[in-house]
């Protein structure tokens, strides 16, 4: 799974922050039950030991994410339309996140988090 940051880095194949495609082998993907800060947030644990936070309009859209990821894991031929809702929905390549996604996404990276972190937070750079 590869993030971009809008449709047309999508199609330049430029990826959000530079990040590598995630690898779904044996990933879980599942409602976040123990994130309380926004509603319909769903998390994706990889074997890497990272997870990644989402969050959808509504549970609708949260559950069709769901199961099109966990349909991904499991190996079934199941692909994404592009669109503008960001929608998950059968036959298609790629599809592009709203933004909040995205950024949830991006900063659940531990060490990115911190020095993203940094940077906002700080007039001056951290000594080491």
């Amino acid at each position: 799974m590869g993030f971009y940051k809008d449709q047309k880095s999508a199609s330049q194949g430029i990826p959000y922050h530079n990040e590598i495609p995630i690898s779904l082998k044996d990933a879980v993907c599942e409602v976040a039950l123990d994130y309380k800060k926004k509603k319909h947030v769903f998390k994706l644990k990889v074997t890497d030991g990272n997870e990644y936070l989402f969050q959808a309009k509504d549970d609708e859209e949260m559950n069709a994410w769901i199961s099109t990821i966990t349909a991904a894991v499991s190996g079934e031929k199941s692909e994404v339309t592009p669109s503008s809702h960001s929608t998950p929905a059968p036959a298609a390549r790629a599809q592009t996140l709203p933004a909040s996604v995205a950024t949830a996404a991006a900063e659940s990276s531990p060490g990115k988090r911190e020095k993203d972190k940094e940077k906002r937070f700080s007039l001056f750079s951290k000594k080491k």
